[in-house]
């Protein structure tokens, strides 16, 4: 097949759940398919690392997208009827672009990252192209937690308020989309379903979130030097989702363990951490790292990891590096959906404050790895196996949109 793919910034250097899921996607199909991908890059530098990264694949980047200010933001919030994330990708230089490669060369498929691409995708679309949507999550259901979960708190009825208008209208945006595209691909069977009854036509296909076993192997990791008693959690800290599971782990969880394991510690690894969290390390609550090069030693390092998710949706990537890594983990419902199959002992599921930190605490003192976890990984959700069908489910969109 020749493909070209739409993605919504560099998938390289891969440091978040999107980047690595498409970096791995690209890298997958790229070994048996012609491959063309379109980019945004934060700079003309990034070009030489995705060339050095995945070279079997031709880039044609553009720098961007800029910002937009905050009054055209809330202007939009109000006034736009699309939702935030579809203009937050919003680019005349990427529509020209894209203008040209469609006219310039025939592909069989253009496949698009991410539910920024989807207004891309319907250029791709006019020029007769099949076209391929891989979304990571059920946007409009991510935003309607975040409502349920900020109205109960006065002091979050502003962000209540933001999240109530983007639940309508991603959910009008998703359903659209689902409808225009000749197929698409999501992480979980959850999101599938919630998905399949927004567009019933469209021939939605389960490709998990995986992990490179071969990379994230505790054998051939040196350690990093930590407090034995030690709790972590990853992942980008200006995320919504991310920063509502800390602080509520600091407010609820942490005392409760802190009082059985006074010496408990608590290091955050991720990039880009918001004031909260900064204001959390500054009272000692937490340790940030900062971004760091390399996740591993960090995360071998501690005794237990943390998934304390009240928002989210679509299957963390950073679980399977925990599983991979044979980690126990103490996860809420919602941080652990996505992953299908996960054995019993495997992750310890808590959705109330004191049942997450009695796990929490039991974790801490037993201190055992748990080779389990990364026998299922390496059997389900090493991207060596998911790989294949992803490139089953670009080859069946090609054959819907022909019939």
């Amino acid at each position: 097949m020749n493909i070209l793919v739409l993605t919504p910034y560099a998938p390289w250097p891969a440091y978040g759940g999107g980047t690595m899921r498409i970096y791995q996607l690209l890298r997958g199909i790229a070994k048996s398919n012609r491959v063309t991908c379109l980019t945004f890059v934060p700079d003309e530098a990034a070009n030489a690392g995705l060339a050095a990264a995945l070279p079997a694949i031709t880039w044609h980047t553009v720098v961007g997208p800029r910002p937009r200010p905050s009054w055209q933001r809330a202007f939009d919030t109000l006034f736009h009827p699309w939702p935030d994330m579809a203009l937050r990708n919003h680019d005349h230089g990427f529509y020209v672009r894209l203008h040209e490669l469609c006219v310039a060369t025939q592909y069989d498929l253009v496949v698009g990252f991410s539910i920024e691409m989807v207004p891309y995708l319907g250029i791709a679309k006019s020029y007769g192209y099949a076209t391929h949507f891989d979304t990571f999550n059920v946007e409009y259901v991510i935003q309607q937690r975040a409502f349920l979960t900020d109205i109960r708190q006065p002091r979050r009825w502003h962000a209540a308020a933001y999240s109530l208008l983007q639940w309508y209208k991603l959910w009008r945006y998703e359903r659209r989309s689902l409808r225009a595209v000749d197929g698409a691909s999501v992480v979980a069977a959850g999101d599938a379903t919630i998905l399949q009854s927004c567009a019933p036509k469209t021939p939605i296909t389960v490709v998990h979130n995986g992990v490179d076993t071969h990379y994230f192997d505790r054998s051939t990791i040196a350690v990093a030097h930590q407090p034995a008693a030690t709790i972590a959690f990853s992942g980008t800290l200006d995320y919504r989702a991310n920063i509502d599971a800390l602080v509520w782990f600091c407010a609820e969880v942490l005392p409760r363990v802190r009082a059985s394991i006074p010496d408990a510690a608590c290091v955050v690894i991720g990039r880009r951490p918001a004031p909260v969290l900064q204001a959390l390390a500054a009272r000692g609550e937490i340790t940030l790292t900062g971004e760091v090069e390399d996740t591993r030693p960090y995360l071998c390092g501690a005794a237990v990891y943390v998934v304390p998710m009240r928002i989210g949706g679509g299957a963390r990537l950073k679980v399977l590096e925990a599983m991979a890594l044979e980690l126990p983990i103490v996860s809420t419902q919602m941080g652990a959906e996505g992953i299908d199959g996960v054995p019993a002992g495997v992750i310890q599921i808590a959705d109330d404050a004191e049942s997450f930190a009695q796990a929490v605490i039991a974790a801490l003192q037993q201190r055992e790895i748990v080779p389990a976890a990364r026998a299922f990984v390496q059997r389900s959700y090493d991207w060596r196996v998911i790989t294949p069908t992803w490139n089953s489910a670009l080859q069946s969109t090609i054959h819907h949109a022909a019939q």
